[in-house]
């Protein structure tokens, strides 16, 4: 055969498999570049609401969603680090493995939110609502929750050292296998709360409340923050409000 002819037999063939290469490239971009505006075209503005919303892996990092509703929102991943979320609704959101490192989320209701190994470190929450929460080995360490509500939240294996728990209610809460090394827990309700195993090194316990029902301090009568605001169904009835307009939103 002459080589001519060889050619003329390769060639085609050699062609064609070049052709289905790059059309699977081209077909794989397209895919990425599809996906990639799907996750953008997901994050809320701030006048839209969450309700339930797709934000897994999303950056929302140094954004303010304050106010915001993402009740049930499905957050887990997401990048939410110096994000400003005061008085925004979480409750039930899935926020396993999500990143709040700085969050400001004073006021938030995180009611039976899913906070497995989310890195809340350094973040701001006073006066948050973590009634029943699933903060199971997530990390908190200096983290400010002061006057926050963690009413039998699960909180085993999570790191609060160093953080501020002054006032915090944390009845029936499980702190099994906890570090809270180096926390203020000064007034804090720590009734029928589990402690197993709790590292309290240098903590603060000043007339705090303990499992027992009795005061650190002889002499206290009852904590300084009362065991209301425990029901997290009383803090889910404000997700369903109307979200109030705003003066230019008005007529």
């Amino acid at each position: 055969m002459s080589l001519l002819v060889l050619l003329t037999a390769v060639m085609p063939a050699a062609l064609r498999v070049a052709r289905e290469q790059l059309s699977q490239y081209q077909s794989g971009e397209a895919i990425a570049t599809e996906s990639g505006a799907t996750v953008r075209s997901a994050l809320p503005t701030s006048d839209q609401p969450c309700q339930q919303c797709d934000l897994v892996a999303a950056d929302l990092s140094g954004q303010d969603h304050s106010r915001k509703n993402f009740r049930e929102a499905n957050m887990a991943g997401a990048n939410l680090t110096r994000t400003q979320l005061i008085n925004a609704v979480l409750h039930q959101a899935n926020l396993t493995q999500a990143t709040l490192q700085g969050a400001n989320l004073q006021g938030a209701d995180l009611s039976q939110a899913i906070l497995t190994q989310a890195d809340l470190s350094q973040a701001q929450m006073l006066h948050v609502s973590l009634v029943q929460a699933d903060l199971t080995s997530a990390s908190l360490t200096q983290a400010e929750l002061r006057d926050a509500a963690l009413c039998s939240a699960q909180l085993q294996g999570a790191d609060l050292s160093e953080a501020s728990l002054y006032g915090t209610i944390l009845r029936q809460a499980d702190l099994s296998n906890t570090d809270l090394r180096g926390a203020d827990l000064r007034y804090a309700d720590l009734y029928e709360a589990n402690l197993t195993n709790a590292n309290l090194t240098g903590a603060r316990l000043e007339f705090a409340t303990m499992p027992d029902g009795s005061t650190y301090n002889q002499g206290y009568i009852q904590p300084i923050n009362p065991s209301q605001g425990c029901d997290p169904t009383a803090a889910a009835n404000i997700a369903d409000q109307p979200r109030p307009q705003s003066p230019r939103q008005q007529p």
